[in-house]
């Protein structure tokens, strides 16, 4: 059975813009910082690193309940109908981002839905961008976490930990209210960003499976 998107949190989200002193961040190299802090598009941002078109491996797309946790976050009601979107970003048949996005179908407008649906295969950034919506990103936040499917699909232990960032991606005009309202919330490869703090995380749970043997 496939696993959908899910994670645990090992350290709390934060805003890393404003505490660019916390050890989560140690390590991490200044590109790697770009791609966390940026507030463009993730499929620029990869193929202008990359030098190469970014694809999409689609996990899951459909139409599922807002979480309450998620509504939270965009605040907006629990339970409401919301596009879901679980892909995996790619640069030559390499996953690099791991990437979810929650839509509440009162949050957006009636054709860019339509279009979504119909490039289902392409990257949300690219779409926007083909539409040319410009949009923003608010409340976008950092954290650590371990997430099943990332590491089964990356062949990597369960107990993986993973830098990640959420945001709220967002288009509204004054007169027709919501163009988008996405709850986007990325997590990274290791082969594209880590740091000192999950190398540690790494290390001292390959260190406790070992002295199981012992």
């Amino acid at each position: 059975m496939t696993i959908r998107f899910s994670y645990t949190l090992l350290r709390d989200w934060f805003r890393a813009d404003l505490e660019r002193d916390r050890p989560e961040l140690d390590g991490i190299l200044p590109h790697q910082k770009l791609l966390l802090l940026s507030d463009g598009s993730m499929t620029l941002d990869l193929e202008l690193l990359y030098n190469s078109k970014v694809g999409v491996e689609v996990r899951f797309k459909g139409t599922s309940p807002l979480p309450a946790e998620d509504a939270s976050y965009l605040e907006e009601k629990p339970g409401e109908e919301a596009m879901e979107r679980e892909v995996w970003l790619t640069v030559d048949n390499r996953r690099l981002v791991y990437a979810h996005t929650l839509i509440p179908l009162s949050c957006i407008e009636g054709g860019l839905k339509e279009e979504l649906e119909r490039y289902a295969n392409e990257p949300l950034g690219r779409v926007l961008n083909a539409n040319r919506i410009f949009f923003t990103k608010e409340k976008l936040e950092v954290g650590v976490v371990r997430c099943p499917t990332a590491a089964e699909d990356l062949g990597a232990p369960a107990s993986t930990p993973f830098i990640a960032r959420r945001y709220i991606l967002s288009n509204r005009e004054a007169a027709s209210g919501w163009i988008i309202k996405a709850s986007v919330t990325e997590i990274f490869s290791p082969g594209l960003v880590t740091s000192d703090f999950t190398k540690g995380i790494k290390l001292g749970a390959l260190r406790a499976s070992a002295d199981k043997f012992f």
